[in-house]
């Protein structure tokens, strides 16, 4: 089973070489401003980078408001584009190897003129894609099928840039303005009610919560339960309700973290309560976010809701918040402080984040007016 991963991307890079030989990518010229060209916008991965992509499929509709703008994207984030008034449609990805005849026949149904991979890690994907045959496919040059783009751009990567800025590079490689770096979320009137009746069930009419998101997609990015109680109490103390956020597979975490809060007054838990669109209409209503480096963090960015991230090992300066975002502190251990030897692939117990001290987040609040 181990080998099973390696062995289907070697067939489709085996399929990816022969495509290429019968149907070899053709140059593109930019796109004028005013062109019906269909586009399609493949960004398949997670939740953040689904949050990540809205940015450029903005600036796309900016630079071509009379062309036909799609995006391919998981299944699971179909919540985080419904709504969104720069798409004509969402053409959903599946999963992997699941449904693949159809998935393709739908793409090739809607002879898109160009196809930009803004992310996709399933061996998949790209094949999927090419098979639609669109007329220009585009990408990054160092991607496992970058042999199939007409256009193939240098990825940025830490030191150049944010992750945003990267993925504009493609949208301006084809003609847009590249310009447009503020992610983009709407949530539906049937998400933002459900929202409002969940503060209402814990007697949060009317109150502004602060929004705790205990996600984490790794240990290292994870803060740790007794420091959610530690920062719960503080803001108990100060008269602050607050509410928990995380996914369905955070259910446990956050069992946890109730039974270390006890009797703390004003602290709701909505762990697993909503989905992906009801999450997002939740942040809305808050006053404030704290997050990890997660999916949900973006989604409070894309809202404009003031929030406190907590970084680890990864670097905020390429995942964080894009320079220009307002309303922004990110808390994370100084160099200085790490442990000796520290490896990020070797920490499961999530390290670092446990050198960011509740007192730390409440001066993060503090300084974003969240707590006066």
């Amino acid at each position: 089973m181990t080998d099973a991963p390696r062995l289907t991307t070697r067939l489709a890079l085996g399929w990816a070489k022969r495509q290429a030989r019968r149907f070899p990518p053709q140059p593109m010229e930019p796109l004028p401003p005013d062109t019906t060209a269909r586009i399609l916008v493949v960004n398949t991965t997670g939740i953040g980078d689904t949050i990540f992509c809205t940015a450029p499929i903005a600036d796309l509709r900016k630079s071509f408001p009379n062309a036909v703008i799609d995006a391919f994207i998981d299944r699971r984030r179909i919540g985080l584009l419904s709504g969104n008034p720069h798409l004509n449609d969402v053409v959903v990805y599946p999963g992997k190897f699941k449904s693949m005849r159809a998935t393709i026949r739908t793409l090739r149904e809607k002879a898109y003129d160009v196809a930009i991979i803004q992310h996709a890690n399933d061996p998949d994907v790209v094949p999927m894609v090419a098979s639609a045959r669109p007329k220009h496919m585009v990408g990054y040059e160092n991607h496992t099928f970058s042999q199939l783009y007409g256009i193939a751009r240098e990825r940025f990567d830490k030191a150049t840039g944010h992750t945003i800025d990267s993925r504009l590079g493609l949208c301006k490689a084809i003609g847009a303005n590249g310009e447009h770096w503020h992610m983009e979320l709407y949530p539906s009137e049937m998400d933002t009610q459900g929202a409002k009746d969940l503060l209402a069930e814990f007697g949060l009419t009317g109150v502004a919560p602060i929004a705790l998101n205990i996600g984490g997609s790794a240990p290292r990015k994870r803060w740790p339960a007794t420091h959610w109680d530690a920062l719960a109490r503080l803001l108990s103390e100060r008269g602050l309700p607050a509410i928990f956020l995380g996914g369905p597979e955070d259910s446990l975490a956050g069992e946890m973290i109730r039974e270390h809060i006890g009797d703390a007054d004003n602290m709701h838990f909505a762990v697993g309560r909503l989905d992906l669109g009801g999450v997002v209409a939740l942040l809305s209503l808050c006053r404030a976010h704290v997050s990890g480096d997660t999916g949900l963090l973006h989604a409070g960015y894309a809202r404009d809701v003031p929030s406190v991230a907590l970084f680890g090992p990864d670097d905020p300066s390429w995942t964080g918040p894009y320079p220009k975002q307002a309303k922004s502190v990110v808390i994370r251990p100084p160099r200085s402080e790490w442990p000796d030897g520290y490896d990020t692939g070797k920490d499961k117990t999530g390290e670092l984040m446990k050198l960011i001290g509740a007192q730390d987040v409440m001066t993060a609040l503090d300084t974003l007016g969240a707590i006066q």
